[in-house]
């Protein structure tokens, strides 16, 4: 039987009743083409590697880190509520010493939602890793944290929320925003007056390869987290940077993503964007999977 070297737990939640439309990019098949990938590969009967059930967010994470208008009933959805549950609970799974690496594969997405919420933001309404550091600071006590954004577009929502604090340290690097939405994310965006340098953004040029992301990963990156020293690295995975992915245009592979979260080396991921529903999700996903195991 294969060992892994480093204990992992993997929440599910593919929110099933929860869609903008039948044909939308992000739609539950996104996850349910990746779960039959992994039970083929036979994932589940990988030693160290734990299954957990996500667990329902309640009003109060939510307003922990949102102002929802006119309320939170009005704008979050209990799909809403199980997708920031499952990070959560893969969050505590690391918090506990259970695991000592977790991914949420879960849906909707999160990380283009802003404090304030009055509607839906690049499918995002909720944002997942705002909601789920939050909590485990309540549970868990302050926490130094770096929340690095892998996904091809930038995480304006996070960048809003940890604009003015300097414990959370905001990394993204991405398509850069002249050409693809939200159109941020941009060098000079440093932070606020409170955390001035906490906030960093990278953005790459259409086309950019596994060469050019490792570069940055290894030569930008993983300087500044080695400088700052966080008490926990939480990768917001977003996989759209797939060079099959249909609404993006770069050239990563499946392969660079493993080699990427290997190097990286997140203690939380959260699954974020990517589109490419059967051509990439699936193995991008098994490459996190993978790396994050401590599997070759």
């Amino acid at each position: 039987m294969i060992k892994a070297k480093n204990r992992l737990g993997l929440v599910f939640f593919p929110a099933f009743d929860w869609a903008i439309s039948p044909t939308h990019p992000e739609r539950e098949e996104r996850l349910l083409y990746t779960q039959d990938q992994i039970f083929e590969e036979g994932i589940e009967d990988i030693e160290g590697i734990k299954f957990y059930n996500p667990i329902i967010a309640c009003k109060e994470d939510i307003q922990r880190v949102h102002f929802c208008i006119p309320d939170v009933d009005s704008r979050v959805t209990e799909s809403h509520l199980i997708s920031v549950g499952g990070a959560i609970k893969a969050s505590q799974a690391v918090m506990d010493k259970e695991v000592d690496k977790a991914f949420a594969l879960v849906r909707p997405p999160g990380h283009h939602a802003q404090r304030v919420v009055y509607g839906d933001r690049g499918f995002c309404v909720v944002n997942v890793e705002g909601v789920m550091l939050e909590r485990i600071r309540k549970e868990y006590g302050p926490l130094r944290v770096a929340i690095v954004d892998t996904d091809c577009h930038h995480g304006d929502g996070t960048q809003d929320i940890y604009w003015n604090d300097k414990e959370t340290l905001f990394i993204s690097f991405h398509q850069d925003g002249r050409t693809l939405y939200p159109g941020t994310g941009f060098l000079d965006e440093f932070g606020g007056p409170a955390a001035y340098g906490y906030n960093i953004n990278i953005p790459l040029p259409p086309g950019t390869g596994e060469e050019g992301f490792l570069y940055v990963l290894d030569n930008v990156v993983m300087p500044i987290l080695e400088e700052y020293k966080p008490d926990i690295i939480i990768n917001s995975a977003g996989q759209d940077n797939h060079y099959t992915d249909p609404i993006t245009n770069m050239n990563f592979t499946a392969q660079g993503y493993a080699k990427l979260n290997d190097r990286l080396n997140p203690d939380i991921a959260v699954l974020e964007g990517g589109y490419s529903i059967e051509g990439a999700l699936p193995y991008v996903n098994l490459g996190i999977i993978l790396a994050m195991a401590g599997i070759d």
